[in-house]
């Protein structure tokens, strides 16, 4: 019985430390995010407020020149987008990053 016990206690111990393996081995090959998450999402943010200037500007140049002064409203324009592209990014970096759809 004794020997029983014992090769049932080894086996047992067997199965936990294998289960434990198991699961770091599955901790490591789980990323906390996707690669290259962080270098899109700063790509995204810098194309978004690149944009955000270059409308500004372009309906500054637009509206001045209705008007008859396209440089005029090129220079205020141009303030306008770049505050448009600064609160994108603002809100960009404020809110929390998505989960990606992972289930942790």
């Amino acid at each position: 019985m004794s020997d029983d016990e014992a090769q049932r206690s080894d086996l047992s111990d067997f199965g936990d430390r294998l289960a434990k393996a198991k699961g770091e081995e599955e901790a490591k090959r789980k990323p906390a995010r996707r690669s290259g998450a962080a270098a899109g999402d700063g790509l995204r943010v810098a194309i978004e407020f690149v944009v955000s200037v270059l409308v500004g500007c372009g309906l500054g140049y637009t509206i001045g020149s209705f008007l008859g002064s396209p440089v005029i409203g090129l220079l205020i324009g141009m303030p306008i987008g770049f505050a448009a592209g600064l609160r994108t990014v603002y809100r960009s970096m404020a809110r929390p990053p998505a989960e990606g759809g992972e289930n942790e």
